[in-house]
């Protein structure tokens, strides 16, 4: 067995829209037959969550994220001030993200920011100093988009 990130899109306690992620022990047949979104939602509602209830997967997030970038909600534009070397600021066009700035050629072990990242190729672990620091949302930045 595997276990498979879902998403369920649904209604909290507070009967408000939330889009709860939740981790399924799944087989292959549990995909090919659908019963692994069963599962997300028997966690749903184990979780108090009300219907009506919408699952899905990565594989079935491109229209999820369309929606997304159509709400400004994700981010499109990031402006990072390195004025003088360091970072002065970070600035972002939506939504709010974390932006890591890092260098792999500081890498003694007394340093408290020093930690294995992923930051590789295809999220492979990098070992580096790094900065972390949550992007301010600047509306005037949606101008630049074009």
């Amino acid at each position: 067995m595997d276990n498979m990130h879902i998403a369920v899109a649904c209604r909290n306690a507070s009967g408000m829209p939330d889009v709860p992620v939740f981790t399924v022990a799944v087989t292959p047949r549990d995909i090919e037959e659908g019963t692994h979104y069963d599962k997300a939602i028997a966690l749903a509602e184990d979780a108090r969550y009300e219907g009506p209830f919408v699952c899905f997967d990565a594989e079935e997030a491109g229209p999820i994220l369309v929606a997304a970038r159509a709400l400004d909600l994700i981010p499109q534009v990031v402006v990072i001030d390195m004025t003088d070397g360091a970072v002065q600021s970070v600035r972002c066009d939506a939504g709010e993200i974390k932006v890591i700035c890092y260098d792999e050629n500081d890498t003694e072990e007394t340093s408290a920011a020093m930690a294995d990242r992923p930051l590789g190729e295809g999220g492979q672990l990098v070992r580096c100093w790094a900065h972390v620091q949550t992007a301010d949302v600047d509306p005037g930045l949606t101008k630049v988009r074009g």
